[in-house]
């Protein structure tokens, strides 16, 4: 979840300090609308968490904890680590052994570092840390990965809105890069995607219903809308509501 929010959040090398202290955290939309109103009747949800992202330094992540805090008795907490090594490999051409082991340190430090944040709202709800890592190790990640590879490769409409985040957000940073490479960076960048939209059916099918994340994600919330039926059940049940962390 780095280029995963398409659009909004944006991924970091290294996150530079923020002057603002205090965040709230706002519903920016719901997918599908008809889940706008009735979606806090849930009592489950999953935060995504991307790493070395702007959207989750320690102020903006009180934010989302608090507002999930008042919705929701129990929140898994998916943290990105593993596919998080596709883009240490494309932004910064890290080998792909290395970009592995960085993004799993990074994983690991991450909850070190924030665990505080969850303990201070656990009387309110109880959370439950997950890494993606650990999702990608069931055979029922390999199979959502596998349907959703073959829907990519065979359906116009899902692959365009997959490949579209990739083209603008790596043409904008393409200067100095030749074009294999920035194909190359494209195609990693569809690869994210797809592994991550594994993960969530797979949390979707664990009885997980709400996903809840600051920024948008187009090609999800297209299928949460109906608007891709070739794609997993799970994902078109997916409840994907995005947040807008306001500073105070």
């Amino acid at each position: 979840m780095s280029l995963d929010a398409q659009g909004t959040a944006t991924p970091l090398h290294r996150i530079a300090p923020t002057r603002r202290t205090r965040y709230k955290a706002e519903i920016a939309s719901v997918s599908p609308d008809s889940s706008r109103n009735t979606f806090e009747q849930y009592e489950t949800c999953f935060l995504g968490v991307s790493l070395e992202n702007s959207n989750f330094t320690t102020p903006k992540l009180t934010s989302m904890v608090k507002w999930i805090s008042r919705r929701f008795g129990r929140c898994t907490v998916l943290i990105g680590d593993s596919i998080h090594r596709l883009t240490l490999e494309s932004t910064q051409g890290l080998p792909p052994d290395r970009a592995e082991e960085r993004a799993l340190e990074l994983g690991r430090r991450f909850v070190e570092t924030e665990a505080k944040v969850f303990d201070e709202y656990r009387e309110s709800v109880d959370f439950t840390l997950l890494t993606c890592s650990e999702v990608q190790k069931g055979e029922r990640y390999a199979e959502f990965h596998s349907k959703l590879r073959a829907f990519f490769d065979e359906d116009d409409a899902f692959r365009s809105s997959v490949e579209s985040f990739g083209h603008a957000y790596h043409r904008k940073r393409a200067d100095g890069i030749s074009e294999t490479a920035l194909e190359r960076r494209i195609r990693m960048s569809s690869d994210y995607f797809l592994e991550e939209f594994a993960i969530f059916a797979c949390l979707k099918e664990q009885g997980l219903p709400v996903m809840v994340y600051p920024g948008s994600f187009s090609t999800l919330s297209e299928i949460a809308r109906g608007e891709h039926p070739g794609a997993p059940e799970e994902l078109r049940d997916l409840v994907v509501v995005s947040l807008h962390l306001k500073g105070r």
